[in-house]
């Protein structure tokens, strides 16, 4: 009996160990956890406050070495445009072909003396478009591509009484100086360096 009672005694004693270990297991492993996402809750902490501050001062960042200016193209510089285009496409719809293309290649190296071929020849194609088209009933602007701060593509869609027709004006500011910076409209005024025009709806997609 002795010796069974030592035994019982011996193996609840070694049941109290147990219980005693898992419970110190369970209090450590919680104690690890809640630890582990204090350190991750204090981690996201830092992080956003650094994200924060990053872009607080974004904006004061020198993106250009000094003495580099960017102009973009303005309202006014649309409104010069838009006033341009307009005036050809009403002088075009009045049936005055001459004055719509004098007016447009003002200045432009399109209407130079030397390019007399170019300009008659897409004369002649314009004036082609409403005996196969009908007449102009109004145009519509699509947009505006401002290309650094010297250049600028605008489109426009012409409506004759068939069919819509695309039409793409890319124009030109000489630069006042080799750094790119924009010119005074009063001292190198925008001209037109190119101009197109299609059928292809499918361009706009």
């Amino acid at each position: 009996m002795r010796e069974l009672s030592f035994v019982y005694f011996v193996v609840k004693l070694n049941h109290e160990e147990h219980k005693e270990c898992t419970k110190d297991t369970k209090e450590n492993n919680h104690r690890r956890i809640q630890m582990a996402h204090k350190y991750r809750h204090k981690n996201l902490v830092i992080t956003g406050a650094i994200l924060l501050c990053a872009l607080l001062l974004l904006p004061s960042l020198r993106l250009f070495p000094v003495g580099a200016q960017i102009t973009p193209v303005t309202d006014v510089n649309r409104d010069v445009h838009d006033t341009r285009i307009v005036s050809f496409f009403e002088a075009l719809k009045r049936g005055n072909s001459a004055s719509a293309f004098e007016g447009l290649l003002s200045g432009s190296p399109l209407g130079a003396p030397e390019a007399s071929m170019q300009a008659t020849e897409l004369r002649r194609r314009v004036e082609g478009l409403q005996p196969e088209f009908g007449d102009i009933i109004t145009q519509e602007r699509l947009d505006s591509k401002p290309i650094g701060a010297n250049i600028t593509l605008v489109r426009y869609v012409l409506m004759y009484e068939h069919y819509p027709v695309v039409w793409t004006f890319a124009f030109y500011r000489k630069p006042t100086s080799t750094t790119g910076m924009a010119a005074s409209p009063a001292t190198n005024p925008w001209v037109l360096v190119e101009l197109h025009f299609d059928t292809d709806l499918k361009s706009l997609l």
